[in-house]
């Protein structure tokens, strides 16, 4: 990473003192963040320096934090540069290929702006995180080929204008002028013909470099090892998350055609992938024959098939070396096969698999069946990472549904996403559950941010973990970033109704009412018995003053707590007092020892403000997990005129606007 401070001579000449604090605002800064992101400041030159980093996303993640920071008075002007590229040193002076190119790129560069080279964009170009554009190829002095460069558009930066930019470049005569405006024309007569033969007369191509895991089929003999079958799937996708290069449709999506006889074309024309992973799995005692194939979606084409024949103790090498086999028939550049990170104990990972079979049923006795899976293979293995991750994730679902005391359940999910991380640092679930007690549990915003930014360097892929960071952020109002983020989980797993009624939560925050309705019927489309969604549909059909069509979609809500909430909220709009003061009773009656944030909603809405503070205290001191919605909640709007409304903003760490 090149940094430099933009005309900071010509500063020094007109205020000295203003200088100084601007270079000392820019070394704590540098120092800070470049220490915090795992990086190393090598040099200082003047009003710029060179630092490096373990990775191109550490390294690009430390460049947003700093321009950020140094946006705070006295601002920086401060220009970026990132390559990946070799290093060495001579009489303690860093040289080589990564430093020449880092200088050049970030010499293009303007005030608060960095910019970064083909290399770097190749690492992170699939984090949802990061976004970039191309800013046209550049010919550098002593460089011998051209290069691409992208300039990161993230919120607060700047851009440069192609037509603006000056730098370390080679200079052009006019004869090569003419030679590149020739060919440009030619070109132009090409890219026409290009584009109406592939973008008008065909326009359904999907991007390569993406696949579906389909469920294996279980074709034991007494077809009882569905668990093993699913298991197998899944471990396979969640190798293929770990690639950055790589979309992999969710676990959701892919399994919802799991015992369809649908056509293989089209399935992947309704998760929008160019390949599908499929195959079958027999096992017998502690023998296991997996048959896997890989299919060409747009016609259907076996690339790549193949048979293994393995003891139960082979299977994790057995995963690693299917993993190995899309790789290499999809061409991607990787500097390593991902690997499976499990326990080389085959008991343990059946129990992990037969935990997740019940998991994946998400009601009260399944989690809890779950979680008994789990306890048993860390009683088998009390060193085993993914098991710890996976009952942190369980218990962690428990305490949101208030399946069990949310405090003691939060805790008990605290530390076992701990343990999952001090057993293995290199396994993204336990800075995922982490990061999701901090959300949910801590209202800690900055140690949720990131933990999942942690998470997603080690998965970029993980639909889960870029839904909590969307989660996160319209929990802090920051709704353009929510959206970019909700939008990019229904990318990834398209068929998963949680994300869409996610997607509906934030349209409706930024006041996108029948925008918001509309994602609901689609969750409702893929699971017409998903909790919630009727319920928000009717609350966006009363802040419309659709008052009849609250109420009916009100009384078709499956889960009777969200019901009766519903229609409490439903009579009282529609004037029927008795019923909502008799439904209100109810709902107070039944939930009131763990639902203190509906509770708050209701009175709200009904316009009894004390009571409805006093609800709000109490879901603040029994840290309901709720209370994230705080910022922007619509059934809280006729408090936002109250000075307790703005007291208790700042007790919760956020913001008014």
């Amino acid at each position: 990473m090149f940094t430099d401070i933009v005309g900071y001579t010509a500063m020094m000449q007109q205020n000295e003192e203003k200088a100084v604090a601007v270079i000392r605002h820019y070394n704590s800064t540098l120092e800070k963040f470049v220490t915090q992101f795992n990086g190393q400041v090598l040099n200082y030159y003047g009003d710029g320096s060179l630092c490096i980093f373990s990775s191109a996303t550490d390294a690009v993640n430390c460049s947003l934090a700093v321009q950020k920071d140094l946006k705070n008075e006295p601002a920086v002007p401060l220009r970026i540069g990132l390559h990946i590229g070799e290093v060495f040193f001579e009489d303690a002076k860093a040289l080589g290929d990564g430093v020449n190119v880092a200088s050049r790129v970030q010499s293009l560069g303007r005030e608060n702006t960095i910019l970064i080279s083909e290399e770097v964009h190749n690492k992170i170009k699939n984090n949802a995180s990061i976004t970039a554009a191309s800013l046209g190829h550049f010919e550098f002095k002593n460089v011998g080929k051209s290069m691409e460069v992208f300039a990161l558009t993230n919120e607060g930066l700047s851009v440069p204008k192609r037509n603006k930019m000056e730098g370390k470049l080679k200079k052009k005569n006019l004869q090569k002028r003419n030679i590149i405006a020739a060919l440009s024309f030619i070109l132009l007569i090409v890219a026409a013909f290009f584009i109406y033969k592939n973008f008008f007369v065909k326009n359904d191509k999907v991007a390569d470099k993406s696949i579906a895991v389909l469920p294996f089929v279980d074709m034991s003999a007494g077809k009882d090892q569905e668990y093993f079958s699913d298991g197998l799937s899944e471990e396979l996708l969640n190798l293929l998350t770990k690639i950055p290069e790589l979309k992999v449709i969710g676990r959701t999506s892919s399994f919802s055609f799991k015992g369809k006889n649908e056509d293989l074309r089209s399935i992947a024309q309704k998760l929008g992938v160019a390949h599908l992973l499929e195959g079958s799995v027999r096992k017998d005692g502690n023998k296991i024959r997996v048959t896997a194939q890989l299919i060409k979606a747009d016609d259907g084409s076996q690339l790549w098939s193949e048979n293994y024949d393995r003891d139960l103790e082979g299977l994790f090498k057995l995963q690693d070396e299917i993993a190995g086999a899309v790789v290499k028939q999809l061409k991607l550049k990787l500097l390593a096969i991902p690997s499976t990170t499990a326990s080389s104990n085959i008991e343990v990972y059946n129990l992990i698999l037969q935990g997740n079979y019940f998991y994946d049923k998400l009601d009260k006795e399944n989690v809890a069946k779950a979680i008994d899976f789990y306890n048993q293979a860390l009683a088998i293995d009390s060193n085993d990472a993914r098991a710890w991750g996976k009952l942190a994730n369980a218990i962690s679902r428990q305490s949101w549904q208030n399946y069990v005391d949310q405090n003691t359940g939060y805790e008990r999910a605290r530390h076992a996403a701990l343990k999952a991380i001090s057993e293995d640092s290199t396994l993204a679930v336990g800075y995922l559950e982490l990061a999701d007690i901090k959300l949910y549990h801590d209202f800690d915003w900055r140690g949720a941010e990131q933990g999942y930014q942690k998470a997603l360097s080690l998965e970029p892929g993980n639909s889960e973990i870029i839904y909590g960071i969307g989660d996160l952020y319209q929990g802090l109002g920051r709704l353009e970033e929510a959206v970019s983020y909700t939008k990019q989980t229904i990318v990834l797993d398209p068929l998963k109704p949680l994300y869409h009624m996610n997607f509906g939560s934030v349209q409706t925050y930024a006041g996108q009412l029948k925008e918001g309705i509309l994602s609901y019927k689609k969750a409702l489309e893929l699971d017409p018995r998903f909790q919630r969604a009727h319920m928000y549909q009717g609350r966006n059909y009363l802040l419309l003053g659709k008052l009849d069509m609250a109420l009916k979609e009100m009384r078709l809500e499956n889960v009777e707590i969200y019901k009766t909430f519903g229609l409490a909220l439903a009579y009282h709009a529609l004037g029927r007092k008795k019923e909502a003061d008799e439904t209100l009773k109810e709902f107070t009656d039944k939930y009131q020892n763990n639902w203190s944030y509906l509770l708050a909603q209701l009175h709200a809405f009904r316009g009894e403000k004390d009571l409805a503070f006093a609800w709000l205290e109490t879901a603040y001191n029994k840290k309901d997990s709720w209370l994230y919605w705080l910022k922007g909640d619509p059934l809280l709007k006729n408090l936002k005129d109250d000075n307790r409304y703005l007291a208790f903003m700042k007790k919760m760490n956020l913001t008014f606007d």
